[in-house]
């Protein structure tokens, strides 16, 4: 049984990350709705679509509760048109009814995009640079196709993966990812390193997405074999070996993407038991992500995206959770930390303005804070430390690609060790 214990900075960075959370979910909170009564209760025969161009009629007409000609509450269609827009293919949905008619008007994307970014690092082998391509709509049915070879952690990594939509009420969504990562493993106090060589493979299974409930299930087969190699360090080398794990995992999810101004929030809790063979090891995981839209404006938006996770760790610091200036707190080393339990949090505002018919700025104004309890080399574990930046950045959105901007950040890093980074990428940082 662990027992963990919070420096003084730590409870400070780690105590807002629960208020946050706290009031993220009662300003979402829902207040109750009357019963529906017949006049809530549309009679619908026919669906009509326009707007599409590649995107086939039935990706949309699927995502119905039940077939066409049949009775839909009103919170039925609003429901229907959170799942097209949540689709980010289209940058407008408007459903509306009339004289029996569902009527869906859609702007279609253009969903061919590129994957690029780049983060700099304390030193030109510390940097993070990405390049791959996704399809966003394969065959006009809402299917990500991709790969992207990615430079991070002082090492390559190649990933591919063809994904499902999950906003289908009657079907299992499926996705299936490869990937090969060779990262070098370092630490903040210490000369030690080694390679860590993994290749391997995940199917996912995400269950059908009722309409009675936000509730969602996924549950993810996941197996990879790891080598260490190049190691420069004293003490009990690393095991190699191969794991396998069965990854269930629940999202409540009341969340509406949108472009520029998000709204709502979606809470997803991922445990992952597992077992790493030929070491004779347990390798189990825990992670729950909140993520919270509130507008401010109808063009600004404050943005939410909170996280904590952790390992078991059988003094095995190959098992362990990352953070860093890739997902976590921009200006804080990648490569450095490697950790037996982490929480941080991302606070946005975002301010938008239309420049141009599908076009707009984006300025951002950010925070990232947390606090993490770093392994040694032998993978012992040592007292946690906060962490916490201060900073700024710049967005130039074309709505008209999906999933698709340029982001510019300047970052700050104030604990535990002043850092500045630029960070250039195509999507949003979370």
């Amino acid at each position: 049984m662990y027992s963990i214990h919070f420096s003084s900075r730590a409870r400070v960075l780690f105590l807002p990350v629960i208020l946050i959370l706290v009031m993220g979910i009662i300003l979402c909170a829902e207040p109750a709705r009357p019963a529906h009564g017949e006049d809530d209760t549309i009679a619908i025969n026919t669906l009509e679509i326009s707007g599409v161009l590649n995107t086939k009629e039935d990706t949309i007409r699927r995502l119905l509760p039940r077939p066409i000609p049949s009775p839909f509450t009103r919170a039925e269609v609003e429901e229907f048109e959170r799942r097209i827009r949540n689709l980010s293919l289209f940058d407008r949905v408007k459903v509306t009814t009339y004289a029996g008619t569902m009527a869906v008007d859609v702007r279609e994307k253009f969903t061919l995009s590129p994957i690029l970014s780049f983060t700099s690092g304390t030193s030109a082998k510390d940097l993070n640079a990405t390049a791959g391509l996704v399809e966003y709509n394969l065959g006009g049915t809402g299917t990500q196709i991709g790969g992207q070879f990615n430079y991070s952690q002082r090492g390559p990594n190649v990933d591919v993966w063809i994904s499902e939509h999950a906003y289908r009420p009657d079907r299992w969504a499926k996705e299936v990812k490869g990937s090969y990562s060779s990262n070098g493993i370092r630490f903040a106090d210490s000369t030690a390193t080694w390679t860590r060589n993994r290749i391997g493979g995940e199917f996912e299974l995400k269950g059908p997405f009722s309409y009675g409930s936000p509730l969602r299930f996924e549950v993810v087969a996941k197996i990879y074999r790891e080598l260490v190699q190049d190691q420069a360090r004293t003490g009990t080398r690393p095991p190699d070996g191969y794991y396998v794990g069965l990854i269930p995992e629940v999202t409540w999810d009341r969340y509406h993407w949108h472009d520029l101004v998000p709204s709502g929030y979606r809470i997803a809790l991922e445990l992952r038991p597992g077992y790493f063979f030929g070491a004779d090891q347990p390798r189990h995981e825990v992670r729950l992500r909140y993520i919270q839209g509130i507008p401010v404006t109808p063009m600004t938006v404050l943005m939410v995206n909170a996280v904590g996770e952790g390992v078991n760790n059988r003094h095995n610091p190959n098992h362990s959770v990352l953070l860093g200036s890739i997902a976590g707190v921009r200006g804080l080393s990648d490569n450095l930390y490697r950790n037996r339990a982490q929480t941080y949090m991302s606070l946005e505002l975002r301010h938008a303005i239309q420049v141009a018919p599908r076009w707009a700025l984006q300025g951002v104004l950010f925070s990232d804070f947390g606090a993490f309890q770093p392994l040694t080399e032998e993978g012992q574990e040592k007292p946690w430390i906060g962490t916490v930046n201060v900073g700024a950045g710049i967005r130039v959105v074309p709505t008209f690609l999906a999933n698709t901007l340029l982001r510019v950040d300047f970052a700050q890093l104030l604990s535990p060790s002043p850092n500045s980074l630029i960070q250039v990428g195509i999507t949003q940082y979370f």
